[in-house]
Order: C-alpha cells, then structure tokens, then sequence
C-alpha cells in the first residue's frame, strides 16, 4: 500500500492529508496560519507531523495528522525555509535564495536541538524540496524544475537526476513511497507520482488546485519503514535471570 500524501499549501495556510496517491478524498486539514502564515514543507514520522513555516524560519511539530496541538518549535539557524523531512533520528532540512553559494543542504539534531550535524551546500539556486529515502537523500530545484538524488547525507556525489520542466516547471516538494517519487508542482498546483529515481514515467497526478493554489510540500506515509525508524524506535527489552539467561524479549 502506498500510505496516505500529506502536503501543505501556502495560500490557505493548511495542512492537509490526502488520501492514497491520490485520490479525490481530503482526509484531514488543518490552519496553521495563527502559527506561521507561509508552511513551506512537511513530513511524518509514525507519530506527529513536522513542518516547516518561511514567515518566521521556524520548524513546528504538530501532534498526530492533525491535531490543534503543537508540541514544540525551533527556530533555524538560517532563513528562507525551503523543506524538511524526518530520518528517525534527526531533521534534514533544505534553505533556498536566490544567491547559489547561500543554498544548503542541513542535518539538524532531533525535533529539533540547536546543533547541526552536517550541512553541504549546493549550486543549484532556490531549492525547493528535500527528503530521505533510508540511503540517499532526494531533493529538488525549483529554477531548474529538476529532482536530484545526492549520496548519503550528505556527500559531494550527484547520483541522479531529472527534469521535470515538460510536465511543470515550478518543482516545490519530494518525497518517497519505496518505490516512486511523490512531487508537488505549483505552476499546475498538482501533485504528481514519477516512477521510481527518476525516469520518465508520470504515473498518476492530481490537481488541487481547487483546495490550495500553492502546494508545497509533500510526504507520503510508508516512506519511514524503508527509511528507518520513526520518533517512538523499536526498543528491545531483555529480561535476564538472575544467572543469565533470556526468559523474554519485549518490541515496545
């Protein structure tokens, strides 16, 4: 099953939870526009919904999909949030300008502590997307309409990329279900499904324009269990006698 498609959209300020990949059913929204009136990115990680809003640099954890309840906030070190995403352990996050020596690929420690882990910058001006995939990380341009691939987190390797610019030519949002590539295009204000990383196969698309003229980021839900483990990790609790031996072992 390839899960349920979060994405936020700018001009209503929302949140919302799409249903699948994608049909017409909005399981769920949510204004946030008390909170930051620009989202820019979202993402899921088993538990809670982090987001990121460009109008105060901040990234926001908000409870389930989607409850009032905003758990926490932190501001970024640098402005201009383009996206973030959500590894099981740490917060990889992307910066755009319109200066390419400003562009930068981010690792922030957890939800969210001040330390950043790692960061490498890039050439390609106003990036607009980014995500993980378990090994590499997908992100996107949105001058270029392209979707890259870069090794890791974050190496100076280009594995691959792809423009986009046929099918629209303003890219603002990636994710990853295990075996395509979910993308958000403004220019049409649709979601879109590319097969795999990446050919030249659109599998499906969805316009939602109707809800929100500036969608940005997207998620989809089954992305963690490839890319490993969400925010409450499987823990394994062994219980030893008082000579050694296992006499159990709880998943929790």
């Amino acid at each position: 099953m390839p899960g349920n498609t979060p994405w936020c959209g700018a001009n209503d300020d929302k949140l919302y939870l799409q249903s699948g990949q994608f049909s017409a059913t909005m399981k769920d929204s949510q204004a946030v526009g008390a909170v930051d009136t620009s989202p820019s990115g979202i993402a899921w990680t088993g538990t809670n919904s982090p987001w990121s809003g460009d109008t105060d640099n901040k990234f926001y954890l908000q409870s389930g999909q989607f409850s009032a309840t905003l758990k926490t906030s932190r501001a970024a070190a640098y402005t201009e949030i383009s996206d973030l995403s959500w590894d099981g352990t740490n917060t990889p996050w992307i910066t755009y300008s319109d200066l390419p020596t400003s562009e930068k690929l981010l690792l922030q420690s957890g939800q969210f502590s001040a330390t950043i882990k790692t960061s490498r910058a890039v050439t390609e001006d106003e990036h607009s997307g980014i995500s993980w995939d378990g090994t590499n990380t997908p992100h996107c341009g949105y001058t270029s309409a392209k979707l890259y691939l870069q090794s890791g987190q974050f190496s100076a390797t280009m594995k691959t990329s792809r423009s986009m610019s046929l099918i629209d030519n303003e890219v603002q949002g990636i994710s990853w279900d295990q075996t395509n590539t979910p993308w958000v295009g403004i220019q049409a204000s649709k979601l879109y499904l590319t097969s795999g990383q990446f050919s030249a196969t659109l599998k499906t698309s969805r316009a939602v324009g109707t809800i929100d003229t500036v969608p940005l980021g997207i998620e989809n839900t089954t992305r963690l269990s490839a890319a490993g483990p969400s925010t409450a990790q499987i823990m394994a609790v062994r219980f030893q006698t008082s000579t050694g031996g296992m006499i159990g072992r709880q998943d929790i």
